[in-house]
């Protein structure tokens, strides 16, 4: 059987950091799902996500390129980082609806397998993600702030079936001991394999504030094929909305995934 390319969350933290954007002004995945799963890369090798990644509200679109190479250094732990390019299209009198583009945030993100049982069939691992602001602030692609997020990572796979449920908190700007706009998330993912080449994925996450003054919560929802071209290439396109004030209208993910 064919070895299908783990689906990493290469967009996770970028969607994080856009809700968190157009929240504070109009409004950061398994890549290309958000949702991760308790998977690491084998050590030695090298898994290379490439994403172009839409994202539109009523008033402005978001596009994102972004690059997320990730490196299995043990049996249990991996390094990922993400970074890319972004450019808005938009309307408005506030600087996060004209017209800009700018790098994205810079972000790394180590992964640590805790725990496998029942024959493999259910793992728990741990997330760190630290977000380091290279993207604009003065043109609202980016908060100016330091950022930091633990998640919990479960699955649970039988026959061809996989279900990966995660749990986290995010600190926002953690050069300040403020905890209002800080975030958690939780996320809940199924991936159905259909066959050796295709996959169904289907995903609904959602930020929550950790306070009142940390603005409304948002439920996004995502669905897609997964294309194992190969034993090491995929593609993958995920179309997806939200629920939440001024949340997104459309999303939309396209990724190609190579291994080393």
């Amino acid at each position: 059987m064919a070895r299908t390319i783990k689906v990493r969350p290469a967009v996770a933290r970028l969607l994080l950091g856009l809700y968190l954007l157009t929240s504070a002004s109009v409004l950061h995945a398994v890549s290309p799902l958000v949702t991760d799963d308790a998977d690491t890369v084998e050590p030695g090798k090298l898994q290379l996500n490439c994403d172009f990644v839409f994202v539109r509200t009523s008033s402005t679109s978001l596009y994102l390129l972004t690059v997320n190479p990730v490196v299995g250094l043990t049996p249990r732990l991996e390094l990922g980082a993400i970074f890319g390019y972004q450019w808005r299209d938009g309307s408005g009198s506030i600087p996060t609806t004209n017209d800009a583009d700018d790098l994205t945030d810079l972000i790394i993100a180590p992964k640590l397998r805790l725990w496998q049982g029942l024959e493999d069939k259910l793992k728990f691992s741990a997330r760190m993600d630290l977000k380091l602001p290279t993207a604009s602030d003065r043109h609202g692609l980016g908060t100016g702030n330091p950022d930091v997020g633990v998640v919990g990572i479960a699955t649970y796979t039988i026959g061809k079936t996989s279900l990966d449920f995660n749990a986290g908190y995010y600190a926002i700007n953690i050069s300040r001991a403020d905890f209002d706009d800080d975030r958690w998330f939780v996320g809940q993912t199924i991936r159905q394999m259909l066959n050796e080449k295709w996959t169904l994925l289907a995903e609904v996450f959602a930020f929550l504030p950790n306070t009142r003054a940390g603005g409304p919560a948002t439920w996004y929802f995502s669905g897609g094929p997964q294309w194992s071209v190969r034993e090491n290439v995929s593609f993958c396109a995920l179309v997806g909305s939200a629920a939440g004030h001024k949340s997104p209208d459309l999303t939309g993910t396209l990724e190609v995934a190579l291994t080393f």
